[in-house]
Order: structure tokens, then sequence, then C-alpha cells
């Protein structure tokens, strides 16, 4: 399933377990993108921004990013493969505003500060490239430090 707007699509959050298991593999982060129905910012961020990463890049090179609705009360899977809402996940990350972006690791470890609110002075896509950065940092830290143990990051440090 996927967002409803006219532009771009991203697809929804669904199988967290999943794309984490893509993350690891391909050593990229998963970008959360917490929206509210009817948010125009939500769709300046969603049309402007993020569909152009999916839409723009070779497969390979295409990142992971998941909408996360947070009016749903739809199950989903979690990181943690445990059925949660898409509430709860906003809950547990702290996010209280939309548009919220957020990268996170295979199991669900923030990377980098929150992206929170919409384009209001056109440098989104700079805040977006400080936190494609700082994600790949600490991706290659974890893997160079052995904080990765057959596929679990020992514990989740501060982004």
């Amino acid at each position: 399933m996927v967002a409803d707007n006219k532009t771009g699509a991203i697809p929804m959050v669904s199988d967290l377990a999943r794309d984490g298991a893509q993350a690891e593999r391909e050593g990229k982060p998963v970008i959360l993108f917490f929206s509210l129905p009817g948010c125009p910012f939500c769709h300046v961020v969603r049309n402007n921004y993020l569909y152009p990463l999916l839409r723009d890049s070779k497969r390979r090179e295409r990142p992971i990013i998941r909408e996360v609705d947070m009016a749903s009360a739809q199950s989903v899977q979690n990181f943690d493969r445990g059925s949660v809402t898409p509430r709860s996940i906003a809950m547990k990350y702290k996010v209280i505003a939309a548009p919220t972006v957020i990268f996170v690791d295979a199991h669900g470890c923030m990377l980098a500060p929150p992206i929170i609110g919409g384009d209001i002075a056109g440098v989104y896509g700079g805040y977006l490239d400080n936190a494609f950065d700082a994600s790949a940092k600490k991706i290659a830290a974890a893997k160079k430090a052995g904080r990765v143990m057959k596929g679990r990051v020992k514990e989740c440090a501060p982004p």
C-alpha cells in the first residue's frame, strides 16, 4: 500500500523487520517519514524530496523509505517482529509533529537527529544530505568497531 497523493508514492510501513534485513544487507539506513492525512507540509516533503529519491535512483542505490501514517491504527511488524501500530512507532521515537523524518539502522536505532517540520526556507535537501552523511558514518563505524554481532547492533547510541 502506498500513500494517497497525486505526484509520488512512498511505500507505507508494513514490515520493519523485512526493511531492516534489507538495510543490513545493503548497508544503508531505513528512512521513516512520519505524516498525517491532509498535511500540506507532508505533501511537500513527500513529493519534492522523498519521492524523487526513489524515482531518480538506480535500484541498488535506492534508499529504503517508509511512510508512517501517525493517525493509522493498522497493525504492522516492528523491527523485532512484534505487532505494533504506526501510532506506537511514532510514540517510540517521540514524534509529535508531522512531517518528521528519521534515519534508523537495521534494528531501529536512530542514526541522526530527526528532521522535524516542513520545508519553509528551501533547505530541506541539505537536512536530508546531512542525515544521509551522519547515517553512513555511523553504519560504517558500527561495522568497523564490531558493534554488529550476528546481525544485531549491541546498543542504540544517541543520534
